[in-house]
């Protein structure tokens, strides 16, 4: 008898431990309900593995091979991507430490950085107006802060790219203008968001603005365009001022 449980559910966004981590340590993960011995097995976004490999000296990712190598006391072991179906889209998963115990956390509403694994999340400072109004809708649907403030920002990134050319990013000039001179958001509430396929997109305006200002952009981030857009879907969606 196999003792892999798996479950008809679509992947939802989790946050695992293991014994095997810094303590207080946990990553984003992936999870459709599959068990290993009563233990949940996660799959890890490209972003996430980067986050494990930085506190595993016995976990990195090998380009070429496009896997991630464990590699500890003669036992190696690769974590290839397979495809799967998250929130409608697909996407590359690893399941890094299948057979390992893993074990349910969560961290979502918790202030302290040193909680999440550096490299699989963005630190954002929104207006306070600002997250009370995210936070209201995260409530609403059953999510946590981060997890809807992720999920304004895919929205926002897809629904300028809908229908345009690939190379095409002019939907995002309005955007980019207002995060480059905006005022930062130094004394503003804190929000973790994940690093979602999103930000592909953002690193492409970025370096598109790059190139069009010689190569130095002002003070344009992922940070402050991200910050730009929820600020702006705040006014305009939501009548924050």
């Amino acid at each position: 008898m196999s003792n892999f449980s798996k479950s008809p559910r679509a992947y939802r966004r989790i946050f695992v431990t293991g014994s095997w981590l810094p303590d207080n340590t946990a990553v984003g993960a992936y999870w459709n309900g599959t068990m290993w011995n009563g233990f949940p097995v996660p799959m890890f976004a490209r972003e996430d593995g980067d986050g494990l490999c930085a506190v595993m000296s016995n976990l990195v990712y090998v380009e070429r091979r496009k896997a991630f190598l464990f590699d500890e006391n003669q036992q190696v072991e690769w974590f290839g991507p397979s495809i799967a179906v998250v929130d409608g889209k697909e996407q590359h998963l690893y399941g890094i430490g299948e057979s390992w115990c893993w074990q349910f956390t969560d961290y979502a509403d918790d202030p302290s950085p040193q909680n999440w694994l550096a490299g699989s999340y963005l630190e954002l400072h929104l207006r306070p107006s600002v997250r009370v109004w995210i936070q209201e809708l995260a409530r609403v649907n059953g999510q946590s802060l981060g997890d809807h403030a992720e999920f304004l920002l895919s929205c926002f990134c897809e629904e300028r790219r809908n229908g345009r050319p690939r190379f095409d990013l002019s939907g995002f000039d309005a955007i980019a203008s207002r995060a480059e001179h905006a005022t930062p958001i130094s004394d503003g509430d804190t929000v973790r968001v994940g690093r979602g396929p999103w930000l592909n997109v953002v690193d492409a305006v970025l370096s598109l603005v790059a190139a069009e200002d010689g190569g130095e952009p002002l003070r344009l981030t992922r940070i402050t365009f991200a910050e730009a857009v929820l600020d702006g879907l705040a006014r305009e969606l939501g009548g924050v001022v």
